[in-house]
């Protein structure tokens, strides 16, 4: 806990993000706002979310815990599933992406830090459920995956793929010196023509690519079930730094341990 942001509301833009009154007025014109924009869009963007003092104190904590993130450098289809061996080398799934991703677990967020606050702030989390029409909604309870920190250094990327959860919230806490961009095709799963889309994406095609641009202080709501996305490759040496904070709509819920050890490295 920081003398400078003892508490995490103190960290956020509540003037402009009034999440912790939800029954307020301007509470509830946010909600319903937020609501539509990610019904519509696939995402919902909160700019400016958290205040530039306590940006700039987050980002500080986030790079004195670097040394403990831990590399994935694999590739993977869209879908984030094995290989069929049955199938021809031309469909889709059999196309891979390279990913180069560095992630600090959970349990290795300094304990009394910034970060995780914001993450144990209720008002925070309901908030989030509400946008996403979730009750109940609760903190995931994975000791390395309830909230990480995404670390793009120099080469980093994210291939194209869609995500295996539902919904997933982060933060833009740090912009790499060059690339890092997120860009998406929204709410292609599940078309008629999806293999048509994703085969055009993965072939570099731009028709319907999206790109959001990377401010940090944002919070972003995104629905990566539907949307195919990608983080394009980083250069230079500041490193795209990017909080991940994970909720589940049941409580107790967490990663399986292949998910634990490629992303972390270790099973606990």
């Amino acid at each position: 806990m920081s003398a400078a942001f003892p508490t995490a509301e103190s960290m956020v833009n509540r003037t402009r993000y009034p999440i912790d009154t939800p029954e307020s007025e301007a509470g509830t014109a946010l909600l319903e706002g937020c609501r539509q924009e990610f019904e519509s869009a696939g995402l919902c963007v909160l700019p400016e979310f958290i205040l530039p003092d306590a940006l700039a104190a987050l980002a500080e904590e986030a790079n004195g815990v670097l040394d403990d993130a831990y590399f994935c450098d694999s590739t993977h289809n869209a879908y984030l599933t094995d290989a069929d061996p049955d199938l021809p080398a031309e469909d889709i799934t059999q196309r891979q992406e390279a990913t180069f991703v560095g992630s600090v677990a959970y349990d290795h967020l300094p304990p009394d830090g910034l970060l995780k606050q914001l993450y144990l702030w209720d008002p925070l989390m309901n908030f989030i459920g509400s946008v996403l029409g979730k009750k109940p909604f609760f903190r995931f309870a994975d000791p390395l995956g309830a909230c990480s920190i995404n670390v793009f250094v120099d080469g980093g990327q994210h291939g194209w793929h869609f995500d295996e959860s539902e919904f997933t919230i982060t933060l833009m806490l740090q912009q790499p010196s060059e690339g890092g961009f997120f860009e998406y095709v929204p709410g292609i799963r599940g078309l008629d023509n999806e293999k048509e889309l994703v085969g055009g994406v993965l072939e570099g095609k731009r028709e319907g690519v999206m790109q959001l641009p990377f401010t940090p202080g944002t919070l972003l709501i995104f629905g990566g079930r539907q949307t195919i996305h990608r983080v394009t490759r980083v250069s230079g040496a500041t490193p795209r730094l990017v909080p991940v904070l994970c909720y589940a709509e049941k409580p107790d819920l967490v990663n399986s341990e292949q998910v634990r050890k490629l992303f972390w490295g270790r099973a606990a």
